[in-house]
């Protein structure tokens, strides 16, 4: 049986705006707790807590501040999303994987952009709307780990986000950068009621914010049980949401109501001295992240320096040929074999990294075939964008939990029911195959589309959690952490100090993009003259990290939200 030590916890707090170029990290910490949470809004991170003060364990607290989050960061995610859960049992020593992801209707076309009568719709209309949405899992999928793992009673984890749905909180920075976006009023219009004046400007930061009709749901869900989602009219107040907006969604009742959770089994990897795990597919951002650690320790010597251009480089071409891999081969496993432990494997890392020029950025990079008959799909050209929240949970007893969190884009299909946000899960499909090919990320019924996300708990050789986390932030999820792991595991940074680093990320295929406004554009002229396609843009993650130390855990939300790591 394995146990952490007695000393546990972490605090950092840190809250900024949407500027890409805030970078002020509040310090660590010195002194760590004994259990901590760390989520992208102050109240869901103090909900979360206030249930482990009750007693109850990271699951109870998980839920708390996900009820919370929807409401406080409703752009981001909710009980109209998808989420997954990585969760540590200290007692049994065992690590399980949970997958809510949105899943697509039973009744599906080829892709989203192909309407049931097989002609092609325009392609920006057709990232919004009802026929975006995908059926909602976070609800399901809590609900299974609360099963397994729950603690306190079901109905008593509700109270926070009920009691702030009425009381009010206030505008937060963050999203009130978003709804201050140009013709964020015109785009928005089903929450103009929540979040706008009369006059059209988006309420200021500070401003009381009351959402009623979530508390209701909330109480539904409470009183309910998990089945309270649906009940009660819920399902349909659900369907009859998601025929708003471009193309009614094709999902019935039925579809709700099918939906099941699924137990996965997660993917780990060794990084110098440790074993890091995160979730395999339909997730192929810990394949990903998994792939680059690897590559990165091969031909790096030891030197771990993301302001030397020879690192960066390296860096930006792992990323690239794990992203070819990831485009090549990764589908919801249900519907696609996906070769996971070859592509995980330390020897396939190597015999990729091998592959690496360092003076030069390859012109092509393509997939490899980790399975001597492995069918060659054509590749994926979906690309997850950003929104999505985190949550990381640490309790007395050395449970750990890590969950990533989404409705997909911001404000996912802008369809508002019973107070909460519907997702647009579905254009995370591939489009549609040209005839005679197969991609493994094609939309069909009930499979659930890729994702970025990689919910993350890293172990020590004694088999201990001393790093447990994951990021929002669209594709280059990916990046933000493996770049956050590389900088407190080989560098020992704290989780304050790699998560204010400025971004490089290779999740845009062909480019090499550093963050805007941060040190890391100081890298642009080296790697433009090593042959990277480089750009400078706004890179706004969603890290949030725990860290184990030997007086306890150390935290961190990244600086570019709102979030904040507490701790006692």
């Amino acid at each position: 049986m394995l146990r952490l030590p007695v000393l546990l916890a972490a605090l950092v707090v840190s809250a900024c705006s949407l500027s890409p170029g805030h970078r002020a990290p509040a310090p660590d910490a010195l002194a760590g707790y004994r259990q901590a949470v760390v989520t992208a809004h102050p109240l869901a991170t103090k909900a979360g807590l206030a249930m482990l003060e009750r007693g109850g364990s990271p699951v109870d607290a998980a839920i708390a501040a996900q009820m919370v989050l929807g409401l406080v960061e409703p752009q981001s995610s909710g009980i109209g999303g998808g989420s997954l859960v990585l969760h540590w049992d200290a007692a049994t020593a065992r690590l399980s994987s949970y997958d809510g992801l949105a899943a697509a209707p039973a009744r599906a076309t080829a892709s989203l952009r192909t309407d049931t009568d097989g002609k092609l719709l325009p392609s920006e209309p057709s990232q919004r709307g009802g026929r975006t949405v995908g059926v909602p899992g976070t609800v399901a999928v809590l609900a299974m780990a609360h099963r397994r793992h729950g603690k306190l009673a079901w109905g008593d984890l509700f109270g926070p986000a009920i009691d702030i749905a009425e009381r009010g909180f206030p505008m937060p920075r963050y999203l009130h950068g978003i709804l201050s976006a140009p013709g964020a009023a015109k785009d928005l219009a089903e929450l103009r009621e929540l979040y706008f004046a009369a006059d059209g400007s988006p309420l200021p930061v500070g401003a009381t914010v009351r959402n009623p009709a979530y508390a209701k749901t909330m109480r539904r869900l409470a009183l309910g049980g998990p089945e309270g989602f649906l009940d009660g009219g819920g399902a349909r107040a659900i369907v009859e949401a998601a025929q708003r907006g471009f193309r009614p969604s094709l999902m019935t009742e039925d579809d709700l109501r099918d939906y099941r959770a699924v137990e996965r089994d997660p993917v780990c990897a060794p990084f110098l001295a440790y074993r890091v795990c995160t979730m395999a597919p339909p997730s192929f951002g810990g394949l990903v992240v998994l792939q680059v650690l690897q590559m990165v320790e091969a031909r790096a010597g030891g030197r771990f320096d993301f302001d030397d251009a020879a690192f960066a480089h390296l860096y930006a071409e792992a990323g690239k040929l794990a992203q070819a891999d990831r485009r090549q081969h990764v589908g919801d496993p249900d519907f696609v074999a996906v070769p996971v432990a070859a592509l995980a494997s330390p020897a396939y890392a190597r015999s990729r990294a091998a592959a690496i020029d360092d003076a030069r950025a390859a012109k092509e990079v393509l997939p490899g075939l980790p399975l001597p008959r492995a069918v060659a799909l054509a590749p994926d050209g979906s690309d997850p964008v950003a929104a999505t929240s985190q949550i990381a949970i640490v309790d007395r007893d050395g449970n750990a939990l890590s969950i990533t969190t989404t409705t997909n884009l911001n404000f996912g299909s802008r369809l508002l029911v019973d107070g909460f946000m519907l997702n647009n899960a579905l254009t995370n499909f591939s489009a549609a195959p040209r005839p005679g090919t197969t991609i493994a990320n094609q939309m069909a019924p009930r499979k659930r589309p890729v994702t970025s996300m990689a919910p993350t708990i890293v172990f020590d050789r004694d088999g201990r959690p001393v790093v447990v986390g994951g990021s929002a932030g669209g594709g280059p999820i990916v990046d933000y952490i493996a770049s956050s792991l590389i900088e407190m595991l080989a560098n020992g940074r704290t989780p304050a100090e790699a998560l204010a680093r400025g971004h490089l990320s290779t999740a845009a295929p062909g480019k090499v993009q550093l963050e805007k406004g941060t040190a890391a554009t100081r890298l642009a002229p080296a790697l433009a003259a090593r042959g990277h396609a480089v750009e400078e843009v706004p890179l706004v993650s969603g890290l949030g990290f725990l860290k184990r130390t030997a007086s306890g855990w150390i935290g961190a939300a990244d600086p570019r939200r709102d979030g904040v790591a507490l701790g006692n």
